[in-house]
């Protein structure tokens, strides 16, 4: 297959004496795509990582902020994606299932006292893809608070803009990653700063019906790659 030459690069020896190529298929998205949003962010040691949602993407979110040295809180609404998000090394983590805007704030805020985090500037990572999801995020915009939209979805979402006025507040979102970090991000695999193999399955090709059939409800605990 042709491929332009500046969307390609090397993959290290020690990464591949690690990792089948097919496991290393999720770098260019579900890995990259939230390394790029860390770095969009200044993300510095001590400072406070929100990640919401815990899944595919959310979870390696979870792992670049901590191996930055942030502390990490996760949300999400599944007890089992939270679970993983801690022993992916998320400092703490809060199910959000049913909470009104308010006790979302206020259990947050309960966390980042726990952890002795700052209590502004907080770094706030949306992932979930989902219009609640991107609700909380803008709900939990605080002084000087960045919020990175990462996770994607078709429905509109009203917020009041002008909270980003009040609180200097900033809000980005990255589509995909520049490819000039994968190698950035590959080397952290080789370095085990950063792990893939507990989250990719592999499925044959003949189950792409099904797989996207179950992509489509959310029933995937893990992210799926299908092969010929």
């Amino acid at each position: 297959m042709v491929v332009p030459m500046k969307f390609v690069c090397q993959v290290q020896k020690d990464v591949l004496a690690k990792h089948e190529l097919w496991e290393l298929a999720i770098v260019a998205d579900a890995v990259t795509t939230p390394f790029q949003a860390i770095q969009l962010s200044s993300l510095c040691r001590g400072e406070l990582a929100i990640c919401i949602g815990a899944g595919g993407i959310g979870i390696h979110a979870v792992q670049i902020a901590k191996a930055t040295g942030a502390k990490v809180l996760a949300l999400d609404i599944d007890p089992g994606k939270l679970q993983m998000a801690l022993e992916a090394g998320a400092d703490a983590a809060v199910n959000v299932a049913g909470l009104s805007p308010k006790d979302i704030r206020d259990r947050v805020r309960d966390e980042t006292k726990k952890l002795q985090a700052p209590k502004t500037r907080w770094k706030i990572f949306e992932m979930s893809g989902t219009k609640p999801g991107q609700e909380t995020a803008f709900n939990l915009l605080g002084f000087g608070a960045n919020l990175h939209i990462v996770g994607y979805t078709t429905d509109v979402v009203q917020v009041r803009l002008s909270n980003l006025m009040a609180y200097d507040a900033r809000m980005v979102g990255n589509w995909g990653c520049d490819p000039t970090l994968y190698p950035e991000v590959l080397d952290w695999l080789g370095k085990g700063r950063i792990r893939i193999k507990p989250y990719i399955e592999k499925h044959p090709m003949k189950e792409i019906n099904s797989i996207l059939e179950a992509a489509h409800h959310g029933r995937l605990s893990k992210r799926a790659v299908l092969v010929p």
